[in-house]
């Protein structure tokens, strides 16, 4: 009978220290100019939007504008509004493809890093001549403040407890 209650127990440990909280971390949902897109000329900034909102802790929100000789035309402050990331570019007539890299800390404090490209000719079609309809169908902030790992660990623990107050109860007296 020990045994059986052993094997139990460890296969609620088990359980309890396997279960793997959800990785749902924002994700870049729109950004001026857009990737892949082609252009005419720089814009006077570059904005990257999230799904969700970030946050301002020192330095940790970057974004770099690269040329093909790898020069970085951004300048200034980055400013974080809300989910969006903003920085100004310093003006120019180069053409060519040009690779955004960014780096935001979102408000649940996950990290977002990646990057894209798009090209600036001077003979092209905008995207901003391309009609399309804006995204819409962001996800709404949760007004629940709860971090999805305090949830979880409330309920190891408690799911924990019960099977051993249910283990001991059975032990012959």
């Amino acid at each position: 009978m020990r045994f059986r209650q052993f094997i139990s127990l460890a296969g609620a440990i088990f359980l309890a220290f396997s279960v793997s909280p959800a990785a749902a971390h924002t994700v870049l949902v729109n950004s001026i100019p857009q990737s892949e897109s082609v252009i005419i000329s720089l814009p006077p900034e570059i904005k990257i939007t999230f799904a969700e909102d970030l946050i301002d802790i020192g330095n940790s929100n970057s974004i770099k504008v690269l040329d093909a000789s790898g020069q970085d035309l951004s300048r200034g402050k980055i400013i974080v509004a809300g989910p969006t990331l903003s920085k100004v570019l310093i003006p120019t007539e180069k053409t060519g493809i040009y690779k955004v890299q960014y780096r935001a800390v979102a408000a649940d404090g996950h990290v977002i890093e990646g990057e894209f490209s798009f090209s600036v000719e001077a003979s092209a079609v905008t995207t901003s001549e391309i009609k399309s309809e804006p995204i819409t169908t962001s996800p709404s902030p949760s007004g629940n403040k709860l971090s999805i790992y305090l949830i979880l660990s409330v309920t190891m623990i408690v799911g924990g407890s019960l099977i051993l107050i249910f283990i001991w109860k059975k032990q012959p007296k």
